[in-house]
């Protein structure tokens, strides 16, 4: 009798001891009132405050101003001098033309369409990981013709000396130094319009392309008149005779562009050294309409 009473306490006092451990690691990972209440106070300071704007805005940039509003970009080339230099950091406006619904061709809100003098940014039909910046000269059923270093467009001349820039004056055809060896139309072949490559972005059929683009390279090199099709436009360097630009790979599609650029917020030379004259300067859509 004694012995079970003996073994009663034992069960009695290790469950007891079972029951405190399991008790006390409960109240270990419970919050205590100080750890809360130091959360609390972590919520009223100001470094909290300006963590909540900083995720606020980055997800405002990246998730919608970034994508819709304005984009930043940077100069790599000389092919819009001197309106645009190399180092030059630029902001796009991407509403101007409408949203463009991502993974898609429509656009919404596009009631204003390109100009004749904007400056715009655009995924060029050649190089479609890339990025172009050129000045739109003619719209959609516009004849664009170049005589030397005058530009026409529907028969008209366009004075665009306000803006552009050559490297070599042709009345006198200085062609000796490397340095003006080449045309002012450089086309290479592989990037030349073929209906097999711009079927793949373009809704032309075969006989529309046909219409459009037949002897393309031979009108631009003898200077003969160049209809734009329907739904693109004809885009040029500022420096016209440093631009690889439609006269060597085809008119721009509307849908390919992501917007018009209006201001150089910041500017640097190659070297790094900054343009402060350049900062927060607008870029100005300059157009002559033609000269009687």
């Amino acid at each position: 009798m004694c012995r079970k009473k003996h073994l009663w306490q034992s069960y009695q006092q290790m469950t007891n001891k079972l029951r405190g451990r399991m008790f006390t690691t409960y109240m270990e990972e419970k919050p205590t009132h100080n750890q809360i209440t130091r959360f609390q106070k972590f919520r009223q300071t100001v470094f909290w405050e300006y963590l909540q704007v900083i995720v606020v805005a980055c997800a405002a940039v990246f998730g919608l101003i970034r994508p819709f509003v304005v984009e930043a970009y940077k100069i790599p080339s000389s092919s819009m001098e001197d309106t645009l230099l190399i180092g030059d950091r630029i902001l796009v406006c991407k509403f101007i033309y409408g949203f463009k619904v991502p993974g898609t061709e429509t656009r919404l809100f596009n009631y204003h369409k390109p100009s004749l003098g904007d400056v715009i940014v655009f995924v060029p039909p050649h190089e479609r990981h890339k990025n172009y910046i050129k000045r739109v000269v003619a719209l959609a059923g516009d004849t664009v013709e170049t005589r030397g270093n005058k530009l026409f467009v529907n028969d008209k001349e366009i004075d665009s000396s306000n803006y552009t820039k050559y490297v070599y004056d042709q009345r006198f055809q200085v062609y000796e130094s490397p340095r003006y060896s080449f045309p002012p139309f450089r086309s290479q072949p592989q990037d030349l319009p073929t209906f097999e490559r711009w079927q793949e972005f373009s809704d032309f059929d075969a006989q529309t392309f046909e219409r459009y683009f037949k002897d393309y390279t031979t009108s631009l090199k003898e200077y003969r008149p160049f209809v734009v099709p329907p739904g693109y436009v004809f885009a040029m360097g500022d420096n016209r005779d440093q631009s690889y630009d439609s006269r060597g790979w085809g008119p721009v599609a509307l849908s390919d562009i992501k917007g018009q650029a209006f201001m150089i917020y910041w500017s640097a030379n190659p070297w790094f050294k900054p343009r402060f004259e350049r900062a927060l300067k607008l870029i100005k859509t300059e157009y002559d309409s033609g000269l009687d």
